[in-house]
């Protein structure tokens, strides 16, 4: 979304005669002020109010067809914009505008030529950004009319002060353990992949199937290198404003080279666009797990998660995001006291998040999250007292994209558990660097 002057208005701010001498009531400056201040919702209201007196003076329209598109009326910004062009064909930030109203009303075909017609200008480094990035949310959106397919690669390095998620090393007690327990420095280094691919087969429907898959390497302590893949299939309903998909998953995890945990499941998922700018999504998902050396820790989870976001069209182009889930998890083993101490749970879990975008392509993320575990019983050491976890984080990451379909993120991330169990108390901090390419 741009956010810069079109050259007309540039041309308005130096004219020395007074446009819209003839419409007293008008004040161009406050319509203007109000703009530039990303007050679209005020500046539409404003120039709504006088348009039926001001519509088809190009620099008019230019403010009233943006306003209207970045608060939820692209049909009329849209109306606004193809009469600036009449005026000013060779006005590329306009037509930029004009083809995101048209992405906006899922005009894909005409949106991508209009889109592509700005390309051909050789446009500003900002202007051509943005013309790259709804070209390829169109191909995203035109898998609802033919086969279509995405991926990704990324690597990264990073250092985890934590990697086994051990007890700090100042913590004592009674029995001896072992150095293991507590927690272990390294750095490591990670490459993940994946792969998705959409196939309509009709109107409003898709199969679609994505494979992905991380290795994560430590420097030194290879006992926790990990290997995560991952096969999700399913079906995707589309609506005007909403999409429903139902999948199966099966994912599989080793550790330092053997299997530790595989998983099966069926995820039920429901994304609603309650306008431009606001979108609620909830998916039920229900998971068996199973541990092959360590049965006490297979079970079945059902969660529910509810999530919503609301972008803002102000300074910084603000992003919230709030994500609140439920779940139980049920021990197969539901008469071994391990395991209702270890596994059966009761989960409740809440995130909230922003996202400032300082220029088109570099963002800041930020977000804070809690789950409380409230386990069945408690452990041999503490029988008396039924076993509770409180995990808190806490993610900062900066996004950089520094070239087409390439993005670097620096990304901090705290964690924190506190348990009713003093062995299941840490802390682990992971910095890191991503390098990542989408094709």
């Amino acid at each position: 979304m741009t956010r810069y002057i079109t050259p007309l208005l540039v041309l308005l701010i130096l004219s020395s005669q007074p446009v819209f001498a003839n419409t007293a009531a008008f004040d161009l400056k406050h319509l203007q002020s109000l703009f530039e201040s990303y007050k679209r919702g005020q500046s539409y209201k404003y120039a709504k109010t006088y348009q039926a007196e001001m519509e088809g003076d190009p620099y008019f329209d230019y403010l009233f067809g943006v306003s209207a598109i970045d608060t939820g009326h692209a049909s009329e910004g849209t109306f606004a914009l193809e009469r600036v062009l009449l005026v000013f064909p060779d006005d590329q930030v306009a037509r930029l505008e004009l083809a995101r109203g048209y992405f906006i009303l899922q005009e894909y075909s005409l949106s991508g030529k209009t889109f592509e017609a700005v390309l051909k200008t050789n446009p500003p480094t900002k202007v051509r950004d943005t013309a790259l990035a709804y070209l390829d949310k169109i191909r995203i959106s035109e898998s609802r009319y033919r086969p279509t397919h995405s991926g990704f690669v990324e690597f990264s390095l990073g250092n985890d002060d934590n990697v086994n998620a051990g007890l700090d090393e100042g913590t004592t007690f009674i029995i001896t353990l072992d150095p293991d327990s507590f927690g272990q420095d390294d750095n490591f280094s990670s490459l993940a992949g994946g792969w998705t691919y959409a196939h309509p087969f009709t109107p409003g429907w898709l199969f679609e199937s994505t494979l992905s898959g991380n290795f994560r390497k430590n420097a030194e302590l290879d006992q926790f290198d990990t290997t995560t893949g991952t096969l999700q299939v399913g079906i995707t309903h589309l609506q005007a404003s909403s999409k429903y998909k139902a999948e199966l998953i099966n994912q599989q995890f080793n550790l330092d080279g053997e299997s530790y945990r595989s998983l099966n499941g069926l995820n039920l998922n429901w994304q609603y666009t309650v306008s431009q700018q606001s979108s609620f999504n909830t998916a039920l998902q229900y998971a068996q797990l199973d541990y092959p050396d360590l049965s006490i820790k297979n079970s079945d989870l059902i969660t529910l998660g509810m999530n919503y976001t609301h972008a803002f069209a102000a300074y910084l182009q603000p992003i919230l995001f709030s994500t609140l889930s439920l779940g139980t998890e049920m021990a197969e083993e539901d008469t071994n006291p391990g395991a209702l101490s270890e596994t059966e749970r009761d989960i409740y879990s809440l995130r909230l998040g922003v996202v400032l975008n300082f220029t088109n392509t570099l963002a800041l993320q930020t977000s804070i999250g809690t789950q409380n575990s409230a386990y069945a019983a408690g452990s041999a050491l503490q029988p008396d007292t039924k076993r509770e976890d409180d995990y808190n984080t806490a993610n900062l990451k900066l996004i950089w994209a520094f070239a087409r379909k390439w993005r670097l993120d620096t990304q901090f991330a705290y964690s924190d558990n506190s348990s009713t169990e003093d062995l299941k108390n840490y802390e682990r901090n992971v910095t890191s660097m991503t390098v990542n390419y989408t094709f």
